[in-house]
């Protein structure tokens, strides 16, 4: 997950962390995949312990804050990151498609996934 060419804020790696957790649990089911994933995008962001479980109690709307106000090239990082994420058990399930495009449009990132 291409993390670490961009330098992400401690709050906006929760957010994007925050956002990847519910996109995993969107689908009703946690696949092995997914937490492989979920972990090596912590490793990915150098994220302490504290952090990731900040992260996880973050609402998605809490979330939303940072992520609407990263550049461009954040959110494009963001947007590969959930993509991996939802793919990571080799399906994506619409109520993940939705929550992604969802976030996308709350973030200034819509137009392009439609």
């Amino acid at each position: 997950m291409p993390t670490k060419a961009l330098h992400f804020s401690d709050v906006e790696k929760k957010a994007i962390l925050s956002t990847a957790y519910e996109v995993v649990l969107a689908d009703g089911s946690i696949h092995p995949t997914e937490v492989a994933a979920i972990k090596k995008l912590i490793a990915s962001m150098d994220l302490t312990n504290s952090l990731a479980k900040e992260a996880q109690e973050m609402s998605m709307d809490e979330a939303l804050v940072p992520l609407n106000n990263m550049d461009y090239d954040k959110k494009k990082v963001l947007a590969k990151i959930l993509d991996d994420i939802a793919m990571a058990d080799e399906v994506l399930h619409e109520n993940e498609m939705e929550l992604i495009i969802d976030t996308f449009k709350n973030i200034g990132i819509g137009s392009e996934t439609e």
